[in-house]
């Protein structure tokens, strides 16, 4: 090959699969001003194998319709969990400032929870609490102060997992795998309510906190009142 010949081939541009893939794309329509070629090419399928560029294309199609069909039922799975989830807090919600005294609280937190949520274990508790409250109330400071200098350091809410002994603590009945635990109280002084599930992935850090964040105000504001007339009953 003679010098001049190398040069030119040396000049010419070397046209490789990203090149061809950017031209197409940029070109959506040349299979359109080039329909002969679609009947000379051919694509190998894994269980047909050969077949024509536009029975791939079908078929590629086809898979992605059944794709995104499979994503928009759990879209819609999701959002019909949601709405339900939003309408057993907003009852909870009222029932709460209905309440009357911390049974009625407990009442309607373990309906909420327990026979609509399915939620296992569900625990109100106060710290150093004055008042004498039943047992099923009380905190003490040792006890709570374990858990308050581990899971509430950046935040008042914590979802996720504890150790054996913080579970004996909360729930001693009851073989928890994940919790929720919301502080009481405008600085977390007053209490903590204590939610668990068996399911070690159903609570984890990650999770939107919406509901129980809305459900923690609340109850930062009811339950003092409540606390007071405990007292003079």
């Amino acid at each position: 090959m003679s010098n001049e010949a190398k040069q030119q081939q040396a000049q010419q541009p070397i046209v490789d699969d990203t090149l061809i893939a950017a031209y197409l794309e940029e070109n959506p329509d040349f299979f359109e001003r080039h329909p002969a070629l679609l009947q000379q090419l051919s694509l190998r399928h894994p269980s047909k194998g050969a077949v024509s560029l536009v029975e791939r294309q079908q078929t590629v199609l086809r898979q992605r319709v059944q794709q995104l069909e499979e994503e928009i039922t759990d879209l819609m799975v999701t959002a019909r969990r949601n709405e339900e989830l939003f309408r057993y807090f907003s009852e909870l919600y009222v029932k709460l400032l209905q309440s009357r005294s911390l049974e009625e609280v407990m009442d309607s937190l373990q309906e909420t929870f327990s026979t609509q949520l399915q939620m296992p274990a569900l625990t109100l508790k106060f710290f150093d609490s004055p008042l004498e409250l039943e047992a099923q109330f009380t905190f003490a400071a040792d006890t709570h102060k374990q858990l308050l200098s581990k899971r509430f350091r950046e935040d008042s809410i914590y979802l996720g997992r504890l150790t054996n002994d913080e579970l004996k603590l909360l729930f001693p009945d009851e073989t928890i795998a994940s919790v929720v635990l919301l502080l009481l109280g405008e600085q977390g002084e007053l209490g903590m309510l204590a939610i668990g599930n068996h399911d070690a992935s159903h609570f984890e850090p990650a999770m939107d906190t919406l509901l129980v964040k809305q459900l923690q105000v609340l109850l930062s504001q009811i339950l003092p009142p409540l606390l007071k007339h405990h007292e003079a009953v």
